[in-house]
């Protein structure tokens, strides 16, 4: 008696990742709200430096530029870690929808787009219209 084997062929789907994260809208949001914050930072540095301007001591100048330049670095690491953040948190939302939309068709594996050449389900379409939702 021949024993059957499952030769069933996993189910490859791919995503075009890149095109993904710019058409999420919390991305978007994301780009504007880190111009925004920059603005503010720079408006800040050009109200900082007119303060140091005013000045008329050396001295005087240096202590305020050397504030001035600490406050900016504490400013500029909590921009960044806010920023990571809210990377990370579309990361796991981006990746959670990627991984539902595969195990709703079926898919065994999703792949980046640029690492399979032939053989794969492009399942960008359909995770995109998820996004817009």
């Amino acid at each position: 008696m021949v024993k059957e084997t499952n030769t069933k062929l996993p189910k490859i789907g791919i995503v075009d990742v890149q095109f993904l994260v710019n058409a999420t809208p919390s991305v978007v949001a994301l780009r504007q709200e880190q111009q925004g914050k920059l603005a503010a930072l720079q408006q800040w540095v050009n109200t900082a430096n007119g303060e140091i301007a005013k000045l008329s001591g050396e001295e005087e100048k240096k202590n305020l530029a050397q504030k001035y330049k600490v406050e900016l670095s504490q400013r500029q690491q909590m921009m960044q870690l806010e920023y990571a953040q809210k990377v990370q948190n579309i990361d796991v939302e981006l990746t959670n929808l990627i991984a539902k939309v595969a195990k709703e068709d079926g898919f065994d594996y999703v792949f980046a787009k640029g690492q399979v050449v032939f053989g794969a389900t492009d399942l960008t379409p359909k995770i995109a219209s998820y996004l817009k939702k």
